[in-house]
């Protein structure tokens, strides 16, 4: 741990706490854009929608520059640093049009403004979240019906995925996503516990969502200066793959198993179901997670066999990848 303290050999104790006087500090942030979804709703309205896509997103990302908060732009460059202590943004009433081209344009531009690399894989579908074919089959599945446990995206992969970014077109179920905070699923971890957090590693596997079986082992807590400290834990389990975060050692699975039993009654933020929403999340901030959808079986099912953009009752798109830097000159 060098990089916390070099000039001294930590202790155990001041360790823990180091690391729960920063995670301490860990926020999520509520925006509201109700100053300026009438100006989007004017302009999609009044925009041709067979325009080249990467026409609109210009034209959008102009218009939002022209028209946000100075304080609201300052934040597009704060999630999951160090400094900011920013883990979350949500962002409500950016848009009130039902359309899935207009949200898709919407979701694009402020992944990109947050400054999200999104990464598109061969072997997965990530963009567009609704109720696919055997939905009510899977729980742990984006587009299942079935609850999601708190994880954080594609930790089996050689690249970090610093971001999740969702954008809510529809939701007539009303079922929000999560957001687990450190500072609360470690409320009861002793200074020896969090201590030896930092050396616990543990193999993670994709899952259903993947066509191809990726494993990789890794610390489950680093540190840097730029982000502060960083979460690796998934606590889903696969239907195929079975669980998706396994233990390296006794030790892990005893702390392991303590995070996963203190998730199921600990206070969690949610993002705001509703058309025209956007949430963001600094992935290796935060665990996110989703309730069984709010919506009976048997229509789940229905939905599932005849889905499409335009009629699922419940339509996010998502972008997930690693922080895009620019040279400040």
């Amino acid at each position: 741990m060098a990089l916390l303290y070099p000039e001294i050999e930590i202790s155990a104790q001041n360790f823990a706490a180091f690391l729960r006087e920063e995670i301490s500090k860990e926020k999520m942030v509520t925006l509201d854009f109700y100053y300026i979804s009438d100006k989007i709703d004017a302009w999609w309205l009044s925009s041709d929608s067979n325009e080249k896509f990467y026409k609109l997103k210009a034209k959008l990302i102009d218009l939002l520059f022209s028209n946000l908060e100075h304080e609201h732009i300052q934040l597009l460059d704060s999630v999951g640093l160090a400094h900011s202590k920013i883990a979350a943004i949500c962002i409500k009433n950016i848009f009130k049009i039902d359309s899935p081209k207009l949200a898709l344009l919407v979701h694009e531009s402020l992944s990109d403004l947050f400054h999200v690399t999104d990464i598109k894989y061969e072997y997965e579908e990530h963009k567009t979240l609704y109720l696919k074919e055997a939905a009510i089959k899977y729980r742990d599945w984006g587009s299942g019906y079935g609850e999601i446990t708190p994880h954080s995206d594609d930790i089996y992969e050689n690249l970090n995925i610093d971001y999740l970014s969702l954008t809510t077109c529809r939701d007539s179920t009303k079922t929000p996503t999560k957001c687990f905070f450190p500072k609360n699923f470690l409320v009861s971890f002793n200074y020896e516990e969090l201590f030896r957090l930092k050396s616990i590693k543990a193999k993670f596997k994709s899952g259903k969502n993947v066509d191809v079986l990726i494993e990789r082992e890794r610390n489950v807590l680093e540190y840097s200066e730029k982000h502060g400290f960083r979460f690796f834990l998934d606590f889903r389990i696969d239907n195929i793959t079975g669980e998706r975060m396994v233990p390296c050692s006794q030790e892990g699975r005893f702390l392991l198993d303590k995070i996963r039993n203190s998730l199921e009654s600990c206070q969690y933020e949610s993002s705001i179901p509703e058309t025209g929403s956007f949430f963001i999340v600094a992935n290796h901030k935060v665990l996110h997670a989703r309730g069984q959808m709010n919506l009976n079986i048997e229509s789940a099912d229905q939905f599932s066999k005849v889905s499409s953009l335009s009629n699922t009752p419940r339509l996010l798109y998502r972008s997930k990848g690693p922080r895009r830097e620019y040279l400040d000159l």
